[in-house]
């Protein structure tokens, strides 16, 4: 089953006497890349949030907001140990001191390290552990996955459409080819004839020229590799884990085969085949680009 790069999530959730908001976005992108922003008091985790929503998402621009209310929605209130604050900052100067260190603790740094910043006196809060966290993150991650999968299926059966109708028109391209043949055979032959002029030509070499001539512009290997494109696409549209690159690979080479049956093709009709062909290959194209 293929998924969507694209997908929203809210959850709200009761968690340790407060409500919990977790909203999930993601959106097109070739690789993976993380917006996170987390209550002070989960900073201790940020580390292994990002890694576990990695793991899940996989692909795209994804932002993942956790917000949270108190027992009457307002906001809680943080404020800083400032004693905490002191013995960290005492500690990092005496190791610098002693192992001959360069470097300073930012503001930023500082913030993160555990029990810098915590709930202000008088407001009650959740002790937060990894297990607490990740459970939270599964649901709305869950929720953000179902989403990529429901449009991951209409992105597919779009694309079963698409590739039934290019392998409509091979197939008529194909009925084209043999039923021209002749008539080709036939045009090349009188062509050759008026490119010669007065300048005698035996029969037999004269066949020989048309029939390979005729042999160059013949298509019978693009439209056998096109077919096989198709199927191949097919398969792996029902197949598990990232596929986007694979598809957008196999458009590049459908759309090659396209091109060579344009500029080999002698008839105006196949022409026109298989620039319908490139116009529904760069119709999938452009939604691949949104496949995980």
């Amino acid at each position: 089953m293929i998924r969507s790069m694209t997908a929203f999530a809210r959850v709200s959730l009761p968690f340790g006497g407060k409500h919990w908001v977790i909203e999930v976005r993601s959106l097109n992108q070739r690789y993976f890349e993380l917006s996170l922003r987390i209550p002070p008091a989960m900073f201790p985790f940020e580390p292994q949030a990002r890694q576990f929503i990695q793991s899940v998402m996989r692909r795209g621009k994804v932002s993942l907001n956790i917000g949270e209310e108190g027992r009457n929605g307002e906001p809680l209130v943080y404020e800083l140990d400032q004693d905490q604050i002191k013995v960290y900052l005492a500690s990092s100067r005496k190791i610098k001191n002693k192992f001959k260190l360069e470097g300073k603790l930012t503001v930023e740094q500082v913030m993160r390290l555990p029990g810098v910043v915590r709930e202000k006196a008088g407001t009650t809060g959740p002790s937060w552990n990894w297990t607490k966290l990740s459970g939270l993150l599964k649901k709305a991650l869950d929720k953000a996955v179902r989403h990529k999968e429901e449009e991951g299926k209409k992105l597919a059966e779009d694309f079963r459409h698409r590739l039934e109708r290019i392998g409509t028109t091979t197939e008529r391209i194909e009925s084209l080819v043999r039923g021209n043949q002749k008539a080709y055979f036939e045009k090349l032959k009188t062509r050759l004839k008026d490119l010669l002029g007065d300048e005698k030509l035996d029969e037999d070499r004269l066949h020989r020229e048309v029939a390979f001539l005729a042999e160059r512009s013949d298509i019978t290997e693009e439209t056998v590799r096109m077919k096989s494109h198709l199927e191949l696409f097919k398969k792996w549209l029902g197949r598990q884990g990232e596929i986007g690159r694979e598809l957008d690979f196999l458009c590049q080479e459908m759309n090659r085969e396209a091109n060579t049956m344009a500029s080999k093709a002698q008839l105006f009709e196949v022409s026109q085949e298989a620039i319908a062909i490139k116009s529904e290959i760069e119709k999938i194209r452009e939604q691949v680009q949104n496949v995980e």
